[in-house]
């Protein structure tokens, strides 16, 4: 008989280094931040639902103890946002899984 056991997600670690003068703002409009962000979301609330938890945390700010969560009320509209974003870049495979995430919750 073999053991399986699970393996728990490591929260990733948020560095990141702004222009003087830019605003946090910008972060969204950087198509690889983006794309980062909502692959992450998706691993992390698939994790969630899994794991039956009413919340999750995203990504640690620089090694700081402060973390971007995301509470269970927010997963759905989060996975909309990512289908959408999985829709434009005509990632299907990503797309059946936003859509079946929704389902499950």
């Amino acid at each position: 008989m073999k053991r399986t056991q699970k393996l728990k997600r490591k929260i990733p670690v948020f560095n990141v280094h702004m222009m003087p003068g830019a605003s946090y703002d910008q972060l969204t409009e950087i198509p690889e931040i983006k794309e980062v962000v909502i692959e992450e979301l998706v691993v992390a609330i698939k994790e969630a639902i899994t794991a039956k938890k009413k919340s999750i945390n995203l990504f640690e700010i620089a090694n700081s103890n402060y973390y971007i969560k995301l509470d269970k009320s927010e997963f759905k509209r989060s996975l909309e946002t990512a289908l959408e974003y999985f829709v434009e870049k005509e990632d299907y495979n990503k797309c059946i899984e936003c859509r079946e995430l929704i389902k499950e919750l």
